[in-house]
């Protein structure tokens, strides 16, 4: 578990053991104690988390409606010390949660305590998906990755996609992104095949194979970092356009959103 920590918020990143690698998160107002779940899974933990820091619970926050990322609602809110705590998620996602819930949509803020968390419409690994800002965070669940983006593979939209994910590489460079998987290795051999000379890539994964010989967490990584060695943020580079023309013979333009699409078919087909 790591803690990072803001004006007036806690942010406890939770790596989810036997797990597809997935990261659940709390957030907490410091000064209300009242505190936000991200996509649970492994409420076990949490709450403990919650009940050693005097937390309250006043959301569990879905990003999408996965099992993956839905299946510690309830043990999370029945326990939860008032019955006003709630699940929320996107209207697309209502006939897939059966908890308690409420809406939230794109420009909606979230009041917890004294902080204020942003929402922003983020489809394209499925049709409900939302990402979350506070402050100079951003929570993406399946969106992006660091080093990669989610896939299309259940429900999902490779132009909707397109779009959310230049949605988040408009963020501050600073912006720090809490992604829903680690998937950091394989992604950044990945970006690597495509663009070889990429020392930002070459970088990046050496220090993420050093992390994971030691059994270490990195840090999240910034939407300035994933611009510099992330392909699909790096759809308008010319050198990757080229790259994806020679290995998709069906793309002809580099137009950014066909380039990007190429990218997602040949990372869907790519094996390390």
């Amino acid at each position: 578990m790591d803690i990072y920590n803001g004006p007036g918020y806690g942010i406890a990143r939770i790596r989810i053991e036997d797990s597809d690698s997935n990261y659940n998160y709390i957030i907490w107002c410091t000064e209300t104690k009242e505190c936000a779940v991200i996509d649970p899974i492994d409420p076990i933990t949490i709450l403990n988390f919650i009940r050693d820091n005097e937390l309250m619970v006043k959301y569990v926050i879905n990003t999408h409606c996965h099992p993956d990322h839905i299946s510690g609602n309830d043990p999370i809110l029945k326990v939860s010390l008032t019955m006003i705590s709630k699940a929320l998620i996107h209207p697309l996602g209502e006939e897939l949660i059966g908890t308690r819930y409420d809406f939230v949509n794109e420009g909606d803020i979230i009041n917890l305590g004294n902080l204020e968390i942003k929402v922003i419409h983020t489809p394209g690994h499925c049709p409900e998906h939302i990402s979350l800002i506070l402050d100079n965070n951003v929570f993406v669940g399946d969106t992006v990755f660091l080093g990669g983006c989610g896939n299309t593979k259940h429900r999902g939209a490779v132009e909707d996609l397109y779009s959310s994910v230049s949605r988040i590489r408009e963020l501050p460079d600073e912006c720090r992104i809490f992604v829903g998987h680690d998937y950091a290795e394989a992604n950044l051999k990945f970006a690597l095949d495509l663009e070889p000379n990429n020392t930002d890539a070459k970088n990046k994964l050496a220090e993420i194979e050093k992390a994971v010989s030691q059994n270490t967490e990195v840090p999240p990584s910034t939407v300035g970092e994933e611009k510099s060695y992330n392909p699909f943020m790096r759809y308008d580079i010319s050198e990757i356009a080229e790259e994806a023309k020679k290995r998709v013979p069906d793309l002809t333009s580099s137009d950014p959103g066909a380039v990007f699409k190429a990218i997602r078919e040949l990372r869907n087909e790519w094996t390390s």
